[in-house]
């Protein structure tokens, strides 16, 4: 009979793990449309809480759209800027491999910083979330990582126990987060690492 603590539930973070990304991308881009330097761009959006609230769900993609407009006061068609904004990730193909494989025996759960942009962004163009059966996303949780409602959506969405749960994170605060509430958790390096902590804790990598 399975135990509780075998694993049962893949869960991965995006940025880091299955994409690169660079907020500097948007700020260079931004900068040449509207004529300010992206330096100044950079710290004005990311350097208060502005980005937060996004993640948080306080903000929907076009109010957040508004905000950035206003800090410079111009204006661009939010179908313009939802492009400019979320085009900073390249995948990491070696991530996305894996993960195809262990989705031939384990169900994969995506959980995430993210906000609407983003998120609706890489939905329409990372075509490795297609084999992802549910996306715990901070801006419809309304709570962020390491925090412990984000972790307990998961275990709540899914019906498995946490400890038979394993969580993948570039960011050693978020993988301790995870094991706070009790999943296994691999803090990512590079995919060929995390296959190597996978299946040290008993993931069977086909």
């Amino acid at each position: 009979m399975e135990r509780d603590s075998a694993i049962r539930l893949i869960i991965s973070d995006f940025g880091g793990v299955i994409c690169t990304y660079d907020y500097r991308i948007f700020c260079g881009r931004l900068a040449e449309r509207i004529g300010k330097s992206a330096d100044e761009i950079y710290a004005a959006v990311y350097g208060s809480d502005l980005q937060t609230e996004f993640e948080r769900g306080g903000l929907s993609g076009p109010e957040y759209h508004r905000k950035v407009m206003g800090l410079f006061g111009v204006d661009m068609p939010y179908a313009e800027f939802f492009r400019m904004y979320g085009d900073i990730f390249t995948e990491i193909p070696a991530t996305c491999d894996l993960l195809r494989r262990l989705r031939t025996r384990y169900p994969l759960y995506l959980l995430s910083d993210t906000n609407e942009i983003h998120f609706g962004y890489v939905r329409q163009t990372v075509d490795v979330l297609q084999i992802f059966e549910a996306f715990i996303v901070s801006y419809e949780v309304g709570a962020m990582k390491p925090d412990p409602p984000i972790y307990l959506e998961a275990v709540r969405r899914s019906g498995i126990p946490a400890e038979a749960c394993v969580f993948i994170d570039d960011r050693p605060g978020n993988v301790e987060g995870a094991k706070r509430v009790g999943m296994h958790a691999v803090h990512f390096h590079s995919p060929e690492q995390c296959a190597a902590d996978l299946a040290r804790l008993g993931v069977a990598i086909p």
